[in-house]
């Protein structure tokens, strides 16, 4: 996958790193069923590298400017590893609670590692052990579950995909 520029910085969204559709083929088609679970394919692929939260805290802690030195400052080419994960998680809803499912596809992505270590060193160890992925797959709701970090996934994960 070619490196991806600076794209842009917003303290109110999450930060994201578009993934051009074209080079998210998946070996699954438009939808698959695991364990019984019917899944949709998603349109937009992208790489979650803070969350709203995250944002919202790095703004305030050293701005955005500084941001983008330190994204810039890294190579940001992911490589897709061919490897998935079934995840789950139970959101509250408008009328009770939602079943959501995503399947996720680990990338390879040591800016990520160290964007995300140089910010807990500055800012404190929520920032720490981020997990590079990009979700292919969803259930419930569209824009999927949300893996901040690896003590996230350990609590959605539900096991590995066989591709």
């Amino acid at each position: 996958m070619p490196a991806l520029p600076w794209p842009g910085f917003s303290p109110g969204r999450a930060f994201v790193l578009p993934l051009p559709a074209e080079l998210m083929a998946a070996p699954f088609g438009d939808a698959c069923g695991i364990d019984g679970v019917r899944l949709k394919r998603k349109s937009e692929f992208h790489v979650t590298v803070l969350d709203q939260a995250m944002c919202r805290i790095a703004a305030e802690g050293i701005g955005e400017a500084p941001l983008r030195t330190l994204y810039e400052s890294l190579t940001w080419a992911p490589r897709r590893t061919g490897r998935y994960a079934l995840l789950h998680k139970t959101k509250p809803g408008d009328s009770g609670t939602l079943d959501c499912w995503s399947m996720i596809e680990y990338l390879d992505l040591p800016a990520m590692h160290a964007f995300r270590g140089e910010l807990a060193r500055l800012l404190g160890p929520t920032f720490a052990d981020p997990v590079p992925h990009v979700t292919h797959y969803v259930r419930g709701d569209p824009n999927g579950i949300g893996v901040p970090d690896t003590r996230a996934l350990a609590t959605l994960w539900v096991r590995d995909v066989a591709a």
